[in-house]
Formats: C-alpha cells, sequence, structure tokens
C-alpha cells in the first residue's frame, strides 16, 4: 500500500494546477490546508455535476454551457487536439473502431474518469466558465433522454434510434439494486460495463454503438451517469477501491487539459477527483439512497483518507465450475449449457442469506459480435428458455449486452493485451435463492444456465450475422468481503 499512496502523495511535490486545477494531496489531506484557504475554498466550492432533469434552472444553465462547448469544439480545426472530432478519436471512431478506451478491463472505470475529466477542462475552458460540470444523465430516475438533445437545430443533436429507456430492464431497479449490493471493485465494475453500461450504448444506437460513440453528446453524460455509479458505490456507500500498485500507477498520456497541453494521469489519481476537483449532485440510482453531504471538515477527511488508500482488494476466485466447452454458437436460438453443476456445490451460501460470497456466471466470448443489435438474458434452470420467457419469471437472472462488433476486437493495448474484451459477469445469487425459496432447487437438483439472445426493439437478426464463438460459460464463487491491507 506504501508504493500506492506514494503514487498519490507525489501530488506534493508537482501540483497540478494546469492540469488538476487542484492542490496537493498532503495539503488536502490535512484539510488545516496550512495557509491555503484559498485552495480550500476551491474545493469546497469544485464544479457540480448535476443530474439532468427538466423544471431545474441550473441544470437549464448547465445545459446552454455545455451545447456551446460542443459547438465551439465541432468549430475549432483539426489541428486542434481539442476539436470535437478529435477528442472522440481518443475513444475510437465510427468507420475504424476502438482506440485508446479501456473496455472489459480492470481499468474500464478510471480511463473513463481520466477521459471525462479532461473533456470537462476543455468545456470550461472554451467556455471561460471555471464553474462548469457535465451533467450526467441518470438513466435509472429519467430513463428518457433529455429534450435538449432531440432539437435537431442544436449542437447536442445526434441522430439515435431512440431517446427512451423506460422498458429496459438493464437499467431498472431490480438489474442495479443487485449490481450495487456488490462490495467488491472488479465485480461492481464488471456489471456496471456489461449491463446497464453497454446496454444503453446498444438500445441507444447508431453513433452510440461505434467506436466513434464520443460524437453523440449524449456520449459524455451517459459516461458521466457511470462515473457517478462508481463516486456513489464508493464515497457514498462507502466501499474501497484497489490500492494495488500495478493498478493505481498505471498511466495514460494520450490526453490534453484546457489548453490543449498533455497531460498525464494515473488511475490512482482518478480515485480522488469527485472530492477534489468536482462534485455530484446526489440521486438515487434503485434503492440507494438520494441524499449524502459531509458535513465537517473532519467527515471530509475521513472521507478523502479512505478513498486515497484503497483497500486489498482482489478477485479471488473460491470456486471455478465449467458449464461448456468453447463452442459455435448462433444468435438466432438460445443456448444451454450442455454440463451440469451440483446445487449442493453452494448450500453454504444459499442457506445462510448474508453469508459473504457472491454466486457468479462468468461468460467469456472469443470476439466481439458482427452486430449490436441484440443483447443476452440469462436464465437458470430453465432449458425451454426462449424469446417470450418472461424477465418476471423466477428463472430469470439477469442481461447483459456487447459495446462494438467483432471488426474492432483485435486492437490491442501496448502491452499485448486486448484492450476491448468480451467478458461478462451476472450475479446468480439472488436467482438462486429466489429458486430454493419457490422449491425448485434443493441440494440434489442440478444447475444449468441459458443464454437467449434478444434482438433490441425495432432490429431484427439476420442469418448471416448469427456466428459466436463461446469461449468460456463458468460460474464462479467471489468473495465480497475484503480483506483490509494493514
Amino acid at each position: 500500500m506504501g508504493d500506492f499512496n506514494n503514487e498519490i502523495n507525489s501530488l506534493d511535490r508537482r501540483v497540478f494546477i494546469k492540469g488538476l486545477g487542484l492542490v496537493s494531496l498532503g495539503v488536502v489531506s490535512g484539510l488545516t490546508l496550512g495557509g491555503c484557504e484559498g485552495c480550500a475554498e476551491k474545493i469546497r466550492n469544485r464544479p457540480i455535476r448535476r443530474r439532468l432533469r427538466t423544471g431545474s434552472p441550473e441544470v437549464d444553465a448547465d445545459i446552454e454551457t455545455y451545447r456551446e462547448a460542443v459547438q465551439l469544439m465541432k468549430g475549432l480545426p483539426s489541428t486542434d487536439s481539442r476539436s470535437w472530432i478529435n477528442q472522440a478519436t481518443i475513444h475510437g471512431t465510427i468507420a475504424g473502431g476502438f482506440n485508446q478506451c479501456q473496455h472489459g478491463t480492470d481499468h474500464f472505470f478510471s480511463w473513463h474518469r481520466a477521459y471525462l475529466y479532461f473533456f470537462e477542462k476543455i468545456c470550461q475552458e472554451l467556455t471561460g466558465n471555471p464553474d462548469f460540470g457535465l451533467p450526467y444523465w441518470n438513466w435509472n430516475q429519467n430513463p428518457g433522454i433529455h429534450s435538449a438533445y432531440q432539437d435537431t437545430s442544436s449542437a447536442l443533436f445526434e441522430s439515435r434510434n431512440t431517446n427512451d429507456l423506460s422498458n429496459v430492464w438493464a437499467v431498472s431497479d431490480d438489474a442495479l439494486n443487485t449490481i450495487f449490493d456488490d462490495t467488491n471493485f472488479f465485480t461492481f465494475s464488471s456489471q456496471i460495463e456489461g449491463t446497464p453500461h453497454n446496454t444503453v450504448h446498444s438500445v441507444v444506437g447508431q453513433t452510440m454503438v461505434t467506436g466513434g460513440s464520443p460524437l453523440d453528446p449524449i456520449f459524455w453524460n451517459h459516461h458521466c451517469m457511470v462515473d457517478y455509479c462508481w463516486a456513489k458505490w464508493n464515497i457514498e456507500m462507502e466501499n474501497d477501491n484497489p490500492n494495488d500498485t500495478a493498478w493505481g500507477g498505471t498511466e495514460w498520456d494520450h490526453f490534453v487539459d484546457g489548453e490543449g497541453n498533455p497531460v498525464t494521469m494515473s488511475a490512482a489519481l482518478t480515485t480522488v477527483l469527485p472530492l477534489l476537483s468536482y462534485q455530484y449532485e446526489t440521486s438515487a440510482i434503485g434503492d440507494s439512497n438520494e441524499t449524502f453531504s459531509i458535513a465537517s471538515n473532519r467527515e471530509f477527511k475521513k472521507i478523502e483518507k479512505r478513498v486515497r488508500e484503497g483497500t486489498n482488494v482482489k478477485m479471488d476466485i473460491k470456486q471455478r465450475m465449467r458449464l461448456s466447452d468453447r463452442d459455435s454458437i448462433s444468435l438466432l436460438t438460445p443456448f444451454s449449457s450442455v454440463k451440469n453443476i451440483s446445487g449442493s456445490n453452494f448450500s453454504r451460501i444459499l442457506n445462510k442469506p448474508n453469508f459473504e460470497e457472491n454466486i457468479f456466471v462468468s461468460v467469456k466470448y472469443e470476439d466481439l459480435p458482427p452486430t449490436n443489435d441484440f443483447f443476452v438474458r440469462v436464465y437458470i434452470n430453465m432449458p425451454d428458455a426462449n424469446l417470450a420467457s418472461s424477465i418476471e419469471d423466477v428463472h430469470f437472472a439477469g442481461s447483459f449486452a456487447f459495446f462494438g462488433t467483432n471488426k474492432t476486437s483485435n486492437e490491442f493495448h501496448g502491452s499485448g493485451h486486448k484492450r476491448h474484451q468480451p467478458n461478462f459477469l451476472v450475479n446468480i445469487t439472488p436467482t438462486l435463492r429466489k429458486l430454493r425459496q419457490n422449491q425448485l432447487l434443493t441440494d440434489n437438483d442440478s444447475i444449468s444456465v441459458q443464454l437467449v439472445p434478444v434482438a433490441i426493439s425495432g432490429r431484427t437478426l439476420s442469418e448471416d450475422l448469427s456466428k459466436l464463438i463461446l469461449n468460456e460459460l463458468e460460474i464462479i464463487v467471489t468473495p465480497i468481503e475484503i480483506e483490509t491491507k494493514q
């Protein structure tokens, strides 16, 4: 943990006036602020990222500033790294796939937080409004895209397949409550990415399903919501990020600040940004609290210390049980696991309502699919599951969606690891418990998994785009109680 904290505390020696716009963490941590009352005031009054909604003058002003920023960025020359197209290209392009973005990796949260942060700085600089905070689209509470983004004369407009996610299960209370119950950073991140994040991209469609998705202005508000999910889980709900040196020391140098200067950001530094450089207006996600505030300097210090130090979080798999060998599967028909697993493997977990382990279905594909026009529903012990099967059925466990198509899947990090990996986790613990409560699962019964591809409303899947290689289908057990490194 010492090396990890050194990464953050090195801010004492390199104050990010241009890059982060905040003072060193060493100064802030004490919050006596050692003669830097102006710095303390700047932190207290840092920009607010508000929830997109109607009827709020503050949100209306934020939308207008954002519209102005987008229009100005679209007017910048191609030689300016802050231009609309150049900022989107950091993530990827419509025709060429993905570039620097992190998907299916442990840095999904941290990379996108850095990306948003510097984009926000560009918006502030171009509009001359240092108080501007990117509003976030809380698709759980406000599933419709704000009307300002549907005005065809506005810089915020982009053609989309839908502006309403009201009937999308992946952003529902049921989906998000299960995800937010997870206290492990790695499994929480994977579920947020695979379920609400990917599904929103796919359902909104058009530009949003491509590597060039940042060309749609709603992308940035969507990812602000993803970032708020992380901030809420970490800061408001008191769950911890990893303190692993390799994770925290990962750096990216392909961003620019508000003036267009190259900057570097590490994963460790992203963890404290919501406390020091911007703040979120609190809102509910599922059954989570709608209100949150930091009442005193003492409380701030305590929260900042916990967030900065992190915890010895691991993706510690206690059990791994394979359900299927590598297989070529169709997107036009449901898939059922060829191997069953005895329910007795999970008795110790299911017999205790608060047992500190979770049971996941782990799905790994060889490549991204040829189309984004579908998502996948997961059922347990329902061999006849099909398109007509209800999500209200006790056998339904969850869903996930892909982001991107197979033309983008061969792009790599400099380290040789894929930057965009189609791996998914679905927490089936609540479903297994319901099956037991309804006397549909005993220790003597087997457990099977069904994957049902479902075309997104208004779209169809064709025969020539119907095959996908399933590398692994497993049930894994991971701990939800994380050991704190002393």
